[in-house]
């Protein structure tokens, strides 16, 4: 991602905001009594846009221009009170507001999806890892869950059909014959041994390669596609496999031969993949010295869309334009490729970061100003679908903390996760379908699971949140002063949870303040009884841990091919909700029986 970070805009808030201190009005967190600023949506006759994976629902509400974005985000907008600096209210008891009665969105049970970059491929000898029982295990406990292949390499990859498995991919195939290719043993020990002595060279190289946008064509063989495809498919995930859009003819055209090849060969294995073409059009000419518009662009998805209905694939799914964040002329690009070619895409993509990575600090991780810049870029781009593909589904094709490969020991830390979690319940409150972490595995900081294949802090975030949250969103908001640094989001409990069922809620929240807080619920839900799921950072680290404990637990694997249980604490009915300084957390309240759950 290029340009300004989101911590020059939260400085720049935290300037405007002196202005604001007169005019505030207090901010409703429910979505009744808005009227015709909401909009009910069908789909379109003839069945409308179409959706891969697992049964994505169709969107209920949606963010419309002209709804003022603080009556959508409750107390979490930035224009709330909650933005003025001041003292630690004393008080540590705070009520919260839900609003039931009906669902505000329905997300995807895939809304929580995941990445690879394609840079991984740079040096397909790397793709070797995906091997690992160990992360597929992992990959596996975030199913359902779509897997986008793509990135900035995305566009400098080329298919060989002739070219030569590596020494590596090679020692991988031969050790798993003759076996069920989901339930085969590891990668050969001497081979792991050696790629993981040899990562964090490649690493700093993928990473300089980027920081220096000095990219080269490389190729990518028949072995490598069956690599990543073996990954997903055994992982339980729906592949996405971005196409390189920078193949051009004389006159700007995209020349479509290589797609053609792979796609065929993909056709001969019947892999069942979803695809897109090219990743953030926006900087091909920093990237490459070329310039391609919109209008282009969508007559290049047009063109695939075509080549896709000659294949296998007529009836796979396409996604795009995968544009970075909305700001001048990408925007621009958006726009007129909507025009042009948004009639053959399932869902708009667009990428997000917070911030640089390289000069990231951890105040910044723990600012609500700098998460409250995430609403104007949400805001933006629906407000571009709306104008020009109305009720096309909109998702966050690529996102994370922080650009350019993550910030060094911030964006693989416990203090990641407040920008994750409160991401993921923006997203889902303003109406992404799907939000796809940059990435499971991989270069740089941002990454879920490590080289060593231990997860991360945000890896068991990302596996509560799978567990134990659902697709229906309402809205909750928290009463009283100084509410964006306590953030709170409701959704129905995810059901396929053995403990819960239909009707119960499921409460996340952060908590930036530096005391504890005490969540009260509403008076017809207080004597429901509660399980309460805390996380925080283990050992002397603190903010900055590479692990975590669950009410007190330490989590980690059980073997390679075990996750551990997820225990739940259950709280005396009638309690308040205890969440302590600079720490997040999911509460399920159980027996709720909300009519909108069942």
């Amino acid at each position: 991602m290029q340009g300004r970070s989101g911590r020059d805009a939260g400085r720049r808030g935290r300037g405007e905001e002196q202005g604001r201190k007169g005019r505030r009005g207090g901010a409703g967190g429910s979505a009744r009594g808005l009227g015709s600023r909401w909009r009910r949506f069908a789909a379109p006759a003839g069945g409308g846009s179409r959706m891969g994976g697992p049964g994505e629902p169709e969107m209920l509400l949606r963010w419309k221009p002209g709804l003022p974005l603080l009556l959508l985000l409750g107390p979490l907008g930035p224009f709330s009170p909650g933005v003025l600096a001041g003292p630690e209210q004393a008080e540590d008891v705070v009520e919260l507001d839900f609003s039931t009665e009906r669902p505000v969105h329905l997300v995807s049970p895939a809304f929580l999806s995941l990445t690879i970059d394609a840079n991984l491929a740079t040096d397909p000898r790397f793709l070797t890892f995906l091997g690992s029982p160990k992360l597929r295990t992992l990959a596996r406990g975030l199913s359902p869950a779509y897997l986008r292949f793509g990135g900035t390499k995305t566009d400098f990859l080329i298919f060989d059909p002739q070219k030569e498995p590596t020494f590596e991919e090679k020692s991988y195939w031969q050790s798993q014959v003759n076996q069920d290719i989901c339930k085969s043993g590891s990668i050969p020990s001497d081979v792991e041994k050696r790629l993981q002595l040899e990562w964090p060279f490649q690493e700093q190289l993928l990473l300089r390669e980027q920081h220096q946008k000095k990219l080269k064509n490389s190729t990518y063989s028949k072995s490598s596609v069956d690599m990543l495809y073996a990954f997903a498919n055994c992982s339980g995930l729906d592949l996405i496999f971005g196409l390189n859009a920078l193949l051009r003819t004389a006159d700007l055209q995209w020349n479509s031969s290589n797609a053609q090849l792979l796609l065929d060969y993909c056709s001969s294995k019947n892999y069942n993949i979803s695809w897109e073409l090219g990743n953030e059009p926006n900087s091909f000419w920093k990237k490459a010295g070329i310039f391609i518009d919109g209008l282009q662009l969508g007559e290049d998805f047009v063109k695939l869309h075509k080549l896709l209905g000659k294949t296998t694939f007529k009836t796979s799914h396409l996604y795009g334009p995968d544009v970075g964040q909305p700001r001048g002329k990408t925007v621009k690009i958006l726009r007129s490729f909507l025009k042009a070619g948004g009639e053959v895409i399932d869902s708009v993509t667009w990428h997000h970061y917070y911030l640089n990575g390289r000069i990231a600090t951890k105040e910044d991780f723990l600012n609500p100003d700098v998460l409250d810049t995430f609403t104007s870029s949400v805001q933006k781009v629906f407000q571009v679908v709306e104008e020009t593909r109305p009720h096309k589904k909109v998702w966050l094709g690529e996102t994370s903390s922080a650009y350019g490969g993550g910030a060094p020991l911030l964006s693989n830390t416990f203090v990641a996760g407040f920008m994750w979690l409160d991401k993921l319940g923006l997203s889902a409150r303003m109406g992404m379908e799907v939000v796809m972490r940059q990435v499971l595995f991989g270069a740089g900081n941002y990454h879920l699971v490590d080289e060593n294949f231990e997860p991360l802090p945000d890896y068991w975030l990302s596996l509560l949140f799978k567990k134990l949250v659902g697709t229906s969103v309402f809205m909750a908001s928290v009463k009283g002063p100084d509410r964006n640094k306590l953030r709170v989001y409701l959704h129905c409990t995810n059901v396929n949870h053995p403990r819960y069922k239909e009707g119960d809620l499921t409460l996340y929240a952060l908590n930036l303040h530096n005391v504890t807080k005490r969540l009260r619920l509403p008076s017809h839900l207080f004597d429901k009884q509660v399980d309460k799921y805390l996380i925080k950072p283990l050992g002397l680290d603190g903010l900055l841990s590479k692990s975590v404990q669950l009410n007190g637990r330490t989590l980690k694997m059980v073997d390679d091919h075990t996750l551990p249980a997820l225990t739940e604490k259950t709280l005396h009915p009638g309690s308040s909700l205890g969440l302590p300084a600079f720490s997040y957390g999911f509460f399920v309240i159980r027996n709720a029986k909300v009519t909108a759950c069942l």
